[in-house]
């Protein structure tokens, strides 16, 4: 009974943590708002593959 509680503890914990990193991530892809700032982004994404950038082209599509 423990070893269960303490799994599902953890996996509670795991998805809590894990929106409060997505939330941060939008927070700090918004702060990327003017044309320079968005270049900048763009040029950074673009040093990565599309599988890396996946969730964050997510974000910029849904914005």
């Amino acid at each position: 009974m423990e070893t269960t509680t303490r799994r599902v503890r953890t996996a509670i914990s795991g998805r809590i943590q894990a929106r409060r990193a997505r939330r941060q991530l939008v927070r700090e892809i918004g702060s990327y708002r003017t044309p320079a700032e968005r270049l900048e982004l763009d040029l950074i994404l673009g040093r990565h593959t599309e599988e890396q950038i996946a969730e964050i082209d997510a974000i910029l599509r849904s914005a």
